[in-house]
């Protein structure tokens, strides 16, 4: 669905105080008259604290459940729909569209490297329990703040730091992959594979192969290997673990292959890796 079939939202229309530069709401979507299509005349910032759903946005439709959060741009044309028997409750900030150029001058590199960027779909998360209970009590104190500039860095900043994990490599990986990478590199997900980095980055395998083409010169195939290498390698040198629980663990199920591909990338087998750069003081 495009702009012309959705209704617009006006952040004027809900604002209590013309100076205002935020609102804060929370919403329960438990009536089918609460599914409206929209897009808005500023920036927004929400989070799922309870419930299950599905997210339409942009002619796509992605699964959220409690601690997804997205960051939405106003061109995005986005609803819910709820799939739980329980309330989905969503909190959300919505953000005056001439507070964000700000934030991306200061902070970011370049403007795609801001988590409201110009990528089809918008930057999407999934906080741990710990995460959404720290970032709510955040959400909470703001509810009773005065509505200014001050106010809202305090939030933004917190999530910034909460999210940029580590620094773009030259100034180029966009938020949603640079994101996925940090969050792949565990067992859980290296065991599954190209599924698990699509799941992690909620865009479609085709999107996803051509960002990192362009940004890595290799597919997702080989990303997904070097990884796991990577991974293995780390495990070899850093830990006492079986080679075998290790290859297991980055998602390798046969070990002539590993071994084999493992020499080919580093030069030495797994084993003369580990005695070379595994030092117990």
């Amino acid at each position: 669905m495009n702009q012309k079939n959705a209704k617009k939202f006006l952040f004027e229309t809900f604002a209590l105080h013309p100076k205002d530069v935020f609102h804060l709401a929370r919403t329960s979507i438990d009536h089918h008259e609460d599914l409206i299509m929209h897009y808005h005349d500023y920036y927004e910032f929400f989070v799922i604290s309870e419930g299950e759903g599905i997210h339409m946005i942009n002619n796509e439709e992605f699964t959220i459940q409690k601690g997804s959060a997205y960051f939405i741009r106003p061109s995005d044309v986005h609803t819910f729909k709820k799939t739980s028997k329980e309330e989905l409750v969503i909190t959300n900030l919505a953000i005056k569209a001439h507070c964000i150029p700000h934030y991306q001058q200061r902070y970011f590199e370049t403007p795609n490297q801001c988590f409201w960027n110009e990528d089809p779909l918008p930057f999407s998360y999934s906080f741990s329990e710990s995460q959404l209970q720290t970032l709510l009590g955040h959400l909470e104190q703001m509810s009773i703040s005065e509505n200014s500039l001050l106010t809202l860095d305090l939030l933004l900043l917190h999530l910034f730091a909460l999210l940029q994990k580590r620094p773009y490599q030259d100034g180029q990986l966009p938020p949603w992959l640079n994101y996925t990478l940090q969050e792949f590199r565990s067992p859980h997900y290296l065991k599954m594979g190209i599924v698990g980095f699509i799941q992690l980055s909620q865009r479609s395998g085709d999107y996803i192969n051509r960002v990192i083409k362009k940004t890595f010169q290799k597919t997702l195939t080989e990303l997904v290997l070097e990884e796991r290498l990577n991974f293995a390698a780390h495990q070899l040198a850093m830990t006492n673990a079986t080679i075998k629980g290790i290859y297991t663990n980055a998602g390798f199920e046969n070990h002539s292959y590993f071994f084999r591909v493992f020499k080919k990338k580093f030069g030495v087998t797994p084993l003369q890796y580990r005695n070379k750069n595994h030092k117990v003081i």
